[in-house]
């Protein structure tokens, strides 16, 4: 958050000291105020980059490995989750991904991530770090995973007049909806099983 406020003075800094560069090379015309849009453009850079404050570094995993993840079969009494992020509103926004709790990735959209989960009801939520954080309503979702079934739930942000949502849902057809994913980059999990 620190080095988001810092970027956000120096952008209110070169914006003010560029409208004031502007007002001096066309005389004859109305000013505009420095103060004004270089204040404008700090406070909107750096609410972006606290927005973003809450990413980590994640590489994304290699597209081999991705088919490999995309045709597995569930281990003896586990099932396969697979959890993904569409859609545009703060796809560059990290996304915290946790099952009971306990941290397994951070999405970007649109990329998806596996997580092999023992048979029975998981609870999976998934919040925003940074700023975005308390501007949004973290989602919830239990799954009910039965040995060797294959589940695949679609994450969604909703825009709110005064505050956001992660929208989770469960895909119908696990299987089916498995093979939509091969477009999309894989973000390995944090801990690829529970």
């Amino acid at each position: 958050m620190v080095r988001a406020l810092v970027i956000g003075f120096v952008v209110a800094a070169v914006v003010g000291f560029a409208v004031s560069m502007l007002n001096q090379a066309t005389p004859g015309t109305e000013p505009m105020n420095p103060v004004f849009w270089g204040c404008l453009a700090g406070a909107f850079a750096a609410f972006i980059l606290g927005n973003l404050a809450g990413n980590r570094r994640i590489a994304n995993a290699s597209s081999v490995d991705r088919d490999a993840a995309l045709n597995r079969t569930a281990p003896p009494g586990k099932a396969l989750l697979y959890v993904y992020r569409t859609g545009f509103v703060a796809r560059l926004a990290g996304l915290n991904i946790a099952i009971d709790g306990r941290p397994v990735a951070q999405l970007k959209a649109p990329r998806f991530t596996l997580i092999t989960v023992p048979a029975r009801p998981i609870m999976l939520t998934a919040t925003f770090g940074g700023l975005a954080g308390p501007q949004t309503k973290k989602g919830e979702l239990t799954v009910d995973a039965s040995a060797g079934g294959i589940y695949v739930v679609k994450i969604t942000i909703a825009m709110g007049l005064a505050q956001g949502k992660v929208k989770m849902e469960l895909e119908a057809n696990g299987q089916t909806a498995r093979a939509t994913l091969a477009t999309y980059a894989m973000t390995p999990a944090d801990a690829a099983e529970i």
